[in-house]
């Protein structure tokens, strides 16, 4: 009898360690789930991402050439936070900011900067300190409005402009009246393998309701292909499935 209570008892000891560590399995297969796939079911995501790449040249005073430009390419960044019709309750956007700007590959030639919206109204974008930017942060409102740094609370498209400065000078005694800024690396015999480079930032969404969804190391290439080519080039990415958002406050 002795024996069998025993041998009951190293049963009941085993049947607890195998549900034990049935549960340890389990519970490590949900975070390295987790880890992959973050949130499957956000109130709110990112649904594209739209870079226009093109080609721009800066006037620099010379008495030798009639033309002396320096050649800057221009990426700006679109990205579409839309709201998920599959998540049934109703949250609102509280703010976005988007930071953690890395090269993670720089350029053979030139010099990456990010640059928020101008406040001009007669440009989108302008390529002067004043509008360099180590962070961006949208509030949420009513309707969109970029240059204003505000998102609507229901979603909207945020931008910036991840610029490659000082590429090289394009010098010309062209008797031409104007020069075509599209044709200024091809001109300047610029290769588009110098020019090539990733940029990677965090997407951080804050809701009213005190929900808090992150992404990090968000990787983008610059500028578009065929840039040296055509000048101006826009592309755009709907396949984001190495977005991943995670949630960092209930």
């Amino acid at each position: 009898m002795a024996v069998q209570r025993f041998s009951r008892k190293v049963l009941h000891i085993c049947i607890i360690c195998v549900i034990i560590v049935a549960i340890i399995f389990i519970a490590m297969m949900f975070i390295l789930n987790y880890d992959v796939k973050g949130e499957t079911n956000m109130p709110f995501k990112v649904s594209k991402i739209s870079i226009i790449s093109s080609t721009d040249g800066k006037n620099v005073e010379s008495q030798e050439y009639k033309w002396n430009k320096n050649i800057m390419l221009n990426n700006d960044i679109y990205i579409y936070v839309e709201k998920n019709n599959e998540y049934t309750k109703q949250e609102t956007i509280s703010s976005v900011k988007i930071d953690n700007f890395q090269t993670i590959e720089n350029p053979t030639v030139g010099e990456v900067k990010i640059y928020k919206q101008s406040e001009k109204d007669t440009v989108i974008f302008e390529n002067v300190d004043e509008n360099i930017a180590d962070k961006l942060e949208f509030n949420g409102s009513n309707t969109t409005d970029t240059k204003n740094s505000q998102i609507s609370n229901q979603g909207g498209v945020l931008n910036f402009r991840c610029a490659i400065n000082n590429i090289g000078n394009y010098v010309s005694n062209d008797e031409a009246e104007v020069i075509n800024h599209n044709e200024l690396l091809k001109k300047a015999n610029i290769d588009e393998a110098t020019i090539n480079a990733k940029v990677s930032f965090d997407i951080t969404i804050t809701l009213d309701s005190g929900k808090v969804f992150k992404a990090e190391n968000i990787a983008i290439k610059i500028p578009n292909d065929t840039i040296v080519e055509n000048g101006t080039v826009g592309k755009e990415y709907v396949d984001l499935e190495e977005i991943v958002f995670k949630r960092i406050e209930n």
